[in-house]
């Protein structure tokens, strides 16, 4: 039941992110706010729960987006996979490394999508425009990711509450 709340909660953003803030808002130059997530379950969620809610919200990316089919797939498992581990050089306990962490996974994906960008054009494609987005999707995730911290915790708090001592067999 938990990964439900957990795979709706991504649909959620995956709506949110593709559907409402650009039409709305007018928000194009705002990152993509799978990655907190992604980096929040790799850092503070066991691996059973966050890397299958990960590889559905990112198989329905690359779906929906119409982007290089598996670019969002590959992004977000080297994300998960590249911040697993991290917690064993610095205490992730910490919410103030949150924005830093997510910048970085911002600017990866950003590199990842560059890179393939360039292969399919057949020559080094750079723009000003691009310097452009990736400085305000950083300027963004530096005013969000706290609030999306909390809010993370939050939700996370609930459901562990609510299915807390819930042992389900598997036969």
């Amino acid at each position: 039941m938990q990964y439900l709340v957990f795979f709706s909660f991504a649909l959620l953003i995956i709506v949110l992110q593709t559907t409402i803030m650009p039409n709305i808002f007018g928000l194009l130059w705002f990152y993509d706010l799978i990655i907190p997530l992604v980096i929040y379950f790799s850092l503070y969620r066991p691996f059973r729960e966050g890397f299958p809610v990960l590889f559905l919200a990112a198989m329905m990316m690359d779906m929906i987006s119409g982007a290089t089919p598996g670019i969002y797939l590959t992004t977000y498992i080297w994300l998960y996979l590249a911040f697993r581990q991290t917690w064993r050089f610095f205490d992730v306990k910490q919410s103030h490394l949150f924005p830093v962490i997510v910048i970085i996974g911002v600017v990866f994906q950003q590199l990842v999508f560059w890179i393939v960008i360039s292969l399919q054009a057949g020559h080094f494609v750079f723009s000003a425009s691009g310097i452009r987005l990736v400085f305000f999707q950083m300027l963004w995730v530096v005013i969000s990711s706290p609030i999306i911290f909390l809010l993370l915790q939050r939700l996370f708090g609930v459901t562990d509450r609510l299915f807390a001592g819930k042992v389900y067999d598997s036969k």
